[in-house]
């Protein structure tokens, strides 16, 4: 345990939790700490969210509340509300110097765009610790080039506040740039670098990978946070186990996209808390998988689930790969030894496992047709696992050139994901496998083959899953197909990617 310059209350260092309160009242506001005081180590008060008859009262929270607490009078152009009613600089000064007369703060935030110097002098004389802070949204900071964003983290570091840069991600290589810059010499060890939107989502959960003294975390639902990638702090803990994270901690990921729909890290994390096993599993957003792969190496990820689209991609980034994930020709699994990354499938034998547990004991699969839908990284394990199975196949995919080059490699059938292909399928099929994004969010109520009428075939399987029953196994359910959805070859493959994770085997169920 150790206290941060400021505070008035220990907390461990390591992995802080500092909730948002931005209700608007202080009554509210003391309700949102009473509601996750076993969750945070400290919070912000957002004045600048209070009613305006409300925000003089704002000292009064510490006596409603025994937390250490941060005062925030966030300005229109850096996301807050001061400004936006026609409240003026003066009166915000005015505001800070009345509240900071009091012993109710441990910490203010003040733009580093602003001197404000007699805000930082009530402030020093006050003993409370000073956040210098940057607010973009605009996307270019994070995307810019990297020594500026070192520089400036530097310059808010300087006369020793604590800098903080809160900005929005755009992409993978936005994450990189964030990740590099927390690890430059000339950065102060007492900082906090957040990441905003999905892309930006680790950088929450990971914060002591990124030397951050908390994270923030919001008292309402993700979806109602206007895409910043706030997550709530019981989240945080009982998913992720956010305060039991420190330099040694074991981290895996899944890394896809889209990946804010994925279900593995809950998965994983259960097993890894019902086997009493330190570590955690959290979700990345990925459009560029080598910029992932070097953040991944920088915060230590040793494992990585791999999902749509980035499946051969992995295979042809990894250092070396199994024999399986060469034949097949994609990798859903990257191990980091001391030599890079070592790619593996697990794709293949989790599909046949989930199949088989599907199907009667007495049902040959042995030459009986199959219709593979897609040609990506899962179309690929599939189509191994049921040609090693002695079904013949039929690949359909938008691409007719990915479709063509699949199906050479299986002596299979081939077209088009249209219905010029309705010919190929009039002879029925036993078995239909969908393969495609289709079915999942953002796309969750599209059908890839919705010109195909299923009926006869005996059974269909959407290997992506969702909130609901995929528009592809709808239809095949109404036909009187049986059907099998995406989380039982998620479970099937997630386990045998647990061991290679951990060397042990999860618990089934």
């Amino acid at each position: 345990m150790s206290v941060l310059p400021g505070a008035s209350a220990p907390y461990r260092a390591e992995s802080a939790i500092c909730l948002i309160l931005n209700a608007p009242d202080i009554e509210g506001a003391a309700l949102q700490v009473r509601e996750h005081l076993q969750y945070i180590n400290l919070a912000e008060l957002r004045v600048d969210c209070l009613r305006p008859s409300e925000r003089a009262r704002a000292a009064e929270l510490s006596e409603r509340v025994n937390i250490p607490l941060v005062l925030t009078i966030r300005l229109a152009e850096d996301g807050g509300n001061w400004g936006r009613s026609g409240e003026r600089e003066t009166e915000r000064i005015r505001l800070f110097l009345r509240l900071l007369d009091s012993a109710a703060w441990s910490f203010v935030d003040l733009e580093g765009s602003r001197p404000l110097p007699e805000v930082r002098r009530a402030a020093e004389a006050a003993g409370v610790g000073i956040i210098r802070s940057a607010h973009d949204f605009s996307h270019g900071l994070l995307s810019g080039p990297a020594l500026a964003l070192t520089k400036l983290i530097s310059s808010l570091g300087a006369e020793g506040s604590i800098p903080k840069i809160a900005a929005n991600c755009a992409s993978s290589a936005a994450l990189l740039n964030l990740a590099r810059a927390s690890f430059a010499a000339e950065i102060p060890d007492k900082k906090i670098l957040i990441a905003m939107g999905e892309y930006g989502g680790p950088s929450r959960i990971l914060s002591q990978r990124l030397g951050s003294l908390w994270t923030y975390a919001s008292p309402v639902e993700p979806r109602k946070t206007g895409g910043l990638g706030q997550i709530q702090p019981k989240t945080l803990e009982e998913v992720y186990r956010f305060r039991r994270i420190d330099s040694s901690t074991p981290l895996f990921a899944v890394a896809g996209n889209p990946i804010v729909h994925s279900k593995s890290p809950i998965i994983h994390n259960q097993w890894l808390q019902n086997l009493g096993v330190k570590g955690t599993y959290i979700p990345i957003r990925t459009d560029n998988l080598a910029a992932t792969l070097e953040t991944c190496d920088i915060w230590g990820i040793s494992g990585l689930s791999v999902t749509t689209p980035h499946k051969e991609t992995a295979l042809s980034l990894a250092d070396s790969a199994s024999g399986l994930s060469r034949k097949i020709g994609s990798a859903n699994t990257l191990i980091r030894l001391p030599g890079g990354w070592r790619a593996e499938n697990t794709d293949a034998e989790g599909f046949l496992q989930s199949l088989e547990e599907a199907i009667s004991p007495e049902v040959e699969l042995s030459h009986k047709r199959a219709l593979i839908i897609g040609a990506g990284g899962s179309a690929r394990a599939a189509a191994h696992s049921l040609h090693n199975s002695g079904m013949s196949l039929i690949i359909l995919n938008r691409s007719i050139a990915k479709a063509r080059s699949l199906a050479e490699e299986f002596g299979a059938e081939w077209g088009p994901l249209d219905k010029k292909a309705l010919s190929k399928l009039s002879s029925g099929v036993f078995l239909a496998v969908q393969t495609t994004s289709l079915g999942m969010p953002p796309n969750e109520k599209i059908n890839p083959i919705p010109w195909w009428d299923p009926a006869g075939c005996s059974l269909a399987y959407d290997v992506v899953y969702g909130a609901d029953e995929t528009p592809f196994l709808k239809r095949a359910r109404a036909a009187g197909c049986k059907t099998i959805g995406g989380l039982a070859m998620l479970k099937a493959q997630a386990r045998l990617q647990f061991r290679l994770f951990t060397g042990l085997y999860p618990p089934t169920g």
